[in-house]
């Protein structure tokens, strides 16, 4: 686990930008601090998902059926679909340099949710347009 820095990295983080500094506190005390090295697979796609991830510092790249979708970085956040519907993971996350990342387990990520509703709206821009591409992997145009 790494120390985090009295900076607040949260302020950094665009889904909890809505956020007043007690209510990132508040939030920041629910969250796990994690780094894991390159190479780790944070999410492995078709597994049941538990955790939510937001990315402190680092990158790592999103795979479907071994495709590139995305490459993510600080203040991005993975983890969050599988959790709301129980389903099974939609792709692979792997790091691809050292990364400290924000942990919220399924439990905390649904109380996360409930304490700052606004972290729901931030975050629905980003979950719809991930919905709209798995849409569109399965349908044709």
């Amino acid at each position: 686990m790494h120390k985090h820095t009295a900076d607040d990295p949260l302020s950094r983080v665009p889904i909890f930008s809505g956020l007043g500094a007690k209510e990132r506190q508040k939030v920041r005390n629910m969250l796990t601090g994690l780094d894991v090295e390159a190479g780790h697979v944070l999410v492995r796609e078709g597994t049941y998902g538990h955790e939510f991830f937001i990315v402190e510092s680092g990158t790592a790249k999103v795979e479907r059926d071994g495709v590139l979708l995305a490459e993510i970085g600080p203040g991005d956040f993975q983890g969050e679909i599988s959790l709301l519907d129980g389903g099974l993971r939609t792709a692979t996350v792997t790091s691809t340099s050292p990364m400290a990342l924000l942990v919220a387990s399924h439990r905390e990520f649904t109380s996360l949710l409930d304490r700052a509703p606004t972290i729901a709206r931030q975050m629905l821009p980003t979950l719809v347009a991930r919905l709209r591409g798995l849409s569109d992997d399965h349908h044709s145009q």
